[in-house]
């Protein structure tokens, strides 16, 4: 059914019915009614895209993240979601699978589609590439992973903060040969972490050669690949920190193979908390934010910036907490 035949039902020009359905402009009572009767009746259903061309708002937003099926941005997403939702948009999402290309074509879609604006934790795009798929033509608010000076705002954790809780908390465990396991170095959660290491580890004044930094990709392969090189070396480390839950679990997976007891022989500790660290063993020691903050704070800075074009882009942290588990040698009861 469209609006011509509501009007038609109603006995009304399709502008009037158009005006009555909105609950716009002046008409009788008796008109209005009738109208919405007529909706009633024929089980109208406003078209969207139809009446996106008019606005030039689809009440849409567009959601991309490189691994929806990862605990962190199932909480975002969730986080977003409510609040969008309440403003009253919709979400469209779309996975990149950590792979540029499907970014770049996850955008180009959303932005053929016309959404409102978009939230993306980008893979590693850069500057030219997303000035070139979107500009300034759809309003952006990154999270987890940014780009510098890019988009209305961004949204991520608090890095330095974060490997600060974790490399002083292995210290105050006695721990002075501490590796780390670092995520990929084309996403800026993966730089702005390993650059934090480095820091707090030289602040610490710890040694670290660099053998005890190991550059991995987002995944438990890679975590266990790299945590074999590790305990491989004439003097392996006593402690590591895995900056993602993936490789933490690779960590784990390559102890087993080799016999290690965690914290026994190797004490390790996480940047991200899944929902199932509590069932592990043992349990593992992790750094947790507020489930879905980063996925609302994202969705409140483009709701703002959306009706303010031009206005100061801006930029939040959120802030991390530890959730000690025996991972790192603490007793259960100090969860």
């Amino acid at each position: 059914m469209t609006l011509l035949d509501v009007a038609r039902r109603a006995g009304v020009s399709a502008s009037t019915a158009s005006r009555a359905l909105n609950g716009i402009g002046e008409m009788t009572p008796a008109t209005r009614q009738a109208v919405l009767e007529a909706a009633a009746e024929l089980r109208y259903v406003p078209f969207p895209l139809a009446r996106s061309l008019r606005t030039r708002h689809t009440m849409t937003i567009g959601f991309v993240v490189p691994d929806v099926g990862a605990g962190f941005y199932a909480a975002s997403l969730r986080g977003a979601q409510h609040t969008l939702v309440d403003a009253g948009y919709h979400i469209m999402l779309m996975d990149s699978e950590r792979d540029l290309e499907e970014e770049v074509a996850a955008l180009r879609t959303l932005v053929a589609h016309r959404v409102d604006g978009l939230l993306l934790a980008t893979t590693g795009i850069d500057r030219e590439t997303f000035e070139r798929e979107v500009g300034d033509r759809t309003p952006c608010v990154f999270f987890d992973g940014v780009l510098d000076d890019v988009g209305v705002g961004a949204v991520s954790p608090d890095n330095l903060g974060g490997i600060r809780i974790l490399v002083e908390h292995l210290v105050e465990h006695g721990h002075r040969r501490i590796a780390f396991l670092s995520g990929a170095q084309t996403e800026s959660s993966g730089r702005e972490r390993l650059e934090a290491f480095r820091l707090v580890a030289g602040e610490a004044g710890l040694n670290a050669p660099d053998d005890y930094v190991r550059l991995c990709d987002w995944d438990t392969g890679s975590g266990r690949a790299a945590t074999l090189e590790l305990l491989a070396l004439d003097e392996s480390p006593t402690a590591v920190v895995a900056a993602s839950e993936d490789l933490a679990l690779g960590c784990l997976q390559a102890c087993r193979e080799r016999g290690v007891e965690i914290p026994r022989d190797l004490a390790l500790v996480s940047f991200d908390d899944c929902y199932f660290a509590e069932l592990l063993a043992p349990p593992l020691t992790a750094l947790r934010a507020p489930a879905g903050e980063t996925g609302r704070l994202a969705a409140e800075l483009l709701l703002e910036a959306l009706p303010n074009p031009g206005a100061p882009r801006r930029e939040e942290r959120v802030p991390l907490s530890l959730v000690a588990r025996a991972s790192c040698g603490c007793p259960m009861d100090q969860r």
